[in-house]
């Protein structure tokens, strides 16, 4: 729930979320997310995300490496169904793990980052998902109108529920989010753990 509470707080429009409804958003979206992932596994059985996502029409492209000053990019989902893995970035961290001899996330990371991407198709191509329903009201003109948007926490926190069901991971993938980020700056990745951990941006 900590990494969740995190996601909420750097959402965009985090300030407009009414008090105490930040729990529901959570266990909502985990929800949303570890429920599509059983979906596919009963549809398809055990056969590996590149499988799922091949059979799912999701053209998957596989790239050297892309980064951004506060943000190391891994995966990244574009409409209507491309998906770009960077190998080079995931390799990198894959790298750290052994050399500090971590064996506890003993998983592909390609196949989190493409679970996790994977999600994304789902969640663009299924108006009905709790990641695309949920709204916040923003401003309104009396009762004549009502501004609403929706949060990008939701589908975060749900594309990682999703990866950790698919994926049958024993850990929360949230945690490669420091990993992915350690690999290029220790001090950066640090200060984000930190946050994570508290719950807060």
């Amino acid at each position: 729930m900590e990494f969740g509470y995190y996601r909420v707080s750097v959402d965009p429009i985090r300030g407009k979320i009414p008090m105490g409804e930040d729990r529901e958003i959570i266990e909502s979206s985990l929800r949303c997310g570890r429920d599509e992932a059983l979906k596919l596994r009963e549809r398809y059985g055990a056969v590996s995300a590149a499988e799922i996502g091949d059979k799912l029409g999701i053209a998957v492209e596989h790239k050297d490496e892309q980064s951004a000053l506060d943000f190391v990019y891994v995966g990244l989902f574009e409409s209507p169904n491309k998906i770009t893995i960077y190998n080079n970035n995931i390799e990198k961290a894959a790298s750290l793990l052994e050399a500090l001899d971590i064996t506890e996330l003993n998983t592909d990371l390609k196949d989190i980052v493409l679970a996790h991407e994977m999600f994304h198709f789902i969640e663009e191509h299924d108006p009905n998902l709790y990641s695309n329903t949920r709204t916040i009201d923003l401003w309104s003109v009396g009762k004549l109108y009502t501004h609403r948007s929706k949060l990008i926490c939701t589908g975060e926190i749900a594309a990682m529920s999703f990866a950790k069901a698919l994926l049958g991971l024993s850990f929360d993938p949230n945690i490669l989010d420091y990993i992915f980020l350690a690999a290029f700056d220790f001090n950066k990745a640090d200060q984000l753990f930190k946050k994570m951990i508290n719950g807060r941006s």
